[in-house]
């Protein structure tokens, strides 16, 4: 779960309630209140969907990615390589599983995760190809979930658990958030109308 965006939810919510009580104490007529909770309910939604529920559990049998829209449980068998460019990736070979929740550093972090890495003794950790990134820098959320990722990998190859060769007949599960997606639309949709009607 990435800290940053649990604060911009808690930030998004707090903007949301502030608007539905400004609306409802300058308002005076019950239809224009009425209308005001739709657009809240879209805000909370929206803070919850995509801030607070994406997250990343990682067991023996694999890594579970919750994003924004859907699910993916990508078994080890199925994980050929982890990156993170843009966010931390999980890439097997049928898809590339974005981690929503832990998001590559910008300017400000590499600077901040730097500095902590000076701190502290830490460097960044070996990808095992090689390759070092900015979001590999621990401290940040790509880099901590990437090292998470890479040591229970690094572990249970090592203990002979995952079964090599086999990624390309691993099936790789995806589920939809139909609720979610039904429930922003409905409130986006929803909240236009009761902001033009106003």
């Amino acid at each position: 779960m990435s800290r940053s965006n649990r604060g911009l939810a808690v930030a998004l919510w707090l903007i949301v309630a502030l608007l539905f009580v400004t609306t409802v104490l300058t308002d005076r007529t019950w239809t224009a209140r009425a209308l005001a909770v739709v657009p809240t309910l879209f805000g909370v939604a929206l803070g919850w969907v995509a801030l607070w529920r994406p997250r990343m559990t990682v067991d023996d049998d694999g890594v579970e990615v919750v994003n924004v829209f859907h699910t993916v449980r990508v078994p080890w068998a199925a994980l050929v390589h982890v990156d993170t460019r843009f966010a931390l990736s999980l890439v097997t070979p049928s898809r590339r599983v974005s981690v929503w929740a832990a998001p590559a550093p910008g300017r400000a972090g590499v600077a901040l995760a730097r500095r902590q890495e000076q701190r502290h003794g830490r460097s960044v950790p070996d990808t095992g190809d090689g390759g070092r990134r900015a979001g590999d820098l621990l401290s940040t959320a790509s880099g901590d979930a990437a090292y998470l990722v890479r040591h229970r990998w690094d572990q249970l190859r090592e203990r002979g658990a995952i079964e090599l060769g086999t990624a390309d007949a691993v099936r790789v599960p995806v589920t939809l958030h139909w609720a979610s997606i039904v429930l922003l639309a409905a409130t986006a949709v929803g909240g236009w109308f009761a902001i033009a009607a106003r």
